[in-house]
């Protein structure tokens, strides 16, 4: 199995497939990534060349090729799957899921509800677009993941910073402003097989404070009608067709605008921040696994729902610096419905004051009777820790 990074949210799927007994070829740059000493092999390739991962793909005559929490390395996922004929989401589907100009031309051609939106390359007609919508607005990156690049602009006179933001986190140099959609945003994960979506689940999100509004934490259950349940199944349904998101879990943000569920977008790839983990403990079955076996074209099947109310929440800093301590009271520890509490960090250890996914610096799992209990609960425990950073003697930029 071949699985394209070695960052912390593809840990737990580096482990999941040592322990079926797969051999793991993982695919990362050198540095100081955690999946590199868990993998059978390592190969020193930047997940986004695409002609290089291809190669190494067809020199190892890989069974299987899969990710989590990563936008980037999809193309070159896509390409593989072509070339050597194994299951996944192809190449131009995953350019269309990691495009976000692509996706929103297939979502108008499919007649999928989202946002209307232009994209620019031109800040000053970026300005006058978002003046026409009528702020807020969002900006984003067309071509970036994790929210990187992506700012509410609730005024003209915020317009500037957040055009330059998504600026900085492009690769393509290609901005996107569309609508604001007021309404109750959420999330969703595509059981997809073959082309056919099986399953999908609603998740709760926080997120966090405008502008920059990063997930934070999900919790599920999520609380939707019947209608809208289906309902929510069948846009899903509707935008990984108009895509052609195949043989994966599939990443999807909502908004629920006056009842109606709308895509702000869908990824070929599952979620992060905690989503398998929270999904696993829901449903009683091991979504990192699910995600192996699809990549295998082995999957048997969904099993359903054991229904455990839980959620997950990232252990941020609010400065950037050098870690100097953490605290952490034994009420945390020793709280009955902790499930999870994992530090990616230190003391003496380098962080950032959190603004994106990357910037987290560890995260909590809890179970409870409610998925806003478990909110409320995750919310509380981590307020209980400090973590302490020393602004001055870091030395780092």
């Amino acid at each position: 199995m071949m699985i394209l990074g070695a960052g912390i949210y593809q840990v737990p799927l580096i482990r999941k497939a040592k322990k079926i007994g797969l051999e793991t070829v993982v695919v990362s740059p050198v540095g100081d990534y955690p999946g590199i000493p868990l993998a059978d092999l390592h190969l020193d390739i930047d997940t986004t060349d695409v002609d290089r991962v291809v190669k190494a793909a067809t020199d190892y005559s890989i069974d299987g090729i899969t990710t989590t929490g990563t936008d980037v390395c999809i193309p070159a996922l896509g390409k593989v799957v072509d070339t050597l004929g194994i299951p996944g989401t192809g190449y131009e589907a995953a350019l269309a899921s990691t495009a976000k100009v692509l996706m929103k031309q297939a979502f108008a051609q499919h007649k999928v509800p989202t946002a209307a939106f232009q994209p620019f390359t031109d800040p000053h007609a970026a300005q006058i677009f978002a003046d026409q919508l009528g702020y807020p607005v969002m900006v984003k990156a067309s071509d970036s993941s994790g929210s990187r690049g992506v700012t509410k602009v609730g005024s003209k006179s915020e317009f500037q910073f957040a055009y330059d933001r998504a600026l900085a986190a492009s690769r393509s140099a290609e901005i996107i402003v569309e609508d604001f959609l007021e309404g109750f945003e959420f999330g969703a994960q595509a059981i997809v097989h073959g082309n056919r979506v099986v399953a999908v689940i609603p998740h709760r999100d926080t997120v966090s404070r405008a502008p920059f509004m990063t997930p934070i934490g999900h919790a599920l259950p999520m609380t939707l009608s019947n209608s809208q349940r289906d309902e929510v199944f069948s846009v899903v349904a509707r935008a990984v067709s108009a895509l052609g998101i195949r043989d994966c879990i599939s990443n999807v943000d909502l908004v629920m605008v006056d009842g109606e569920p709308k895509i702000i977008e869908i990824g070929a790839r599952m979620g992060a921040t905690c989503l398998p983990e929270n999904l696993s403990i829901f449903s009683g079955t091991d979504f990192y696994e699910y995600l192996l076996r699809l990549a295998l074209g082995d999957f048997q099947g969904f099993e359903g729902l054991s229904e455990l109310p839980n959620a997950s929440l990232l252990i941020r800093s609010s400065k950037t610096g050098e870690v100097k301590s953490i605290w952490i009271p034994d009420e945390v520890f020793d709280h009955p419905d902790l499930i999870e509490l994992q530090w990616d960090i230190t003391a003496g250890s380098y962080v950032r004051k959190f603004e994106v996914g990357p910037d987290r610096i560890g995260h909590l799992i809890v179970k409870a009777q409610t998925a806003e209990d478990a909110e409320q609960l995750a919310h509380y425990l981590v307020s209980l820790i400090t973590v302490e950073v020393n602004t001055t003697k870091s030395g780092r930029k």
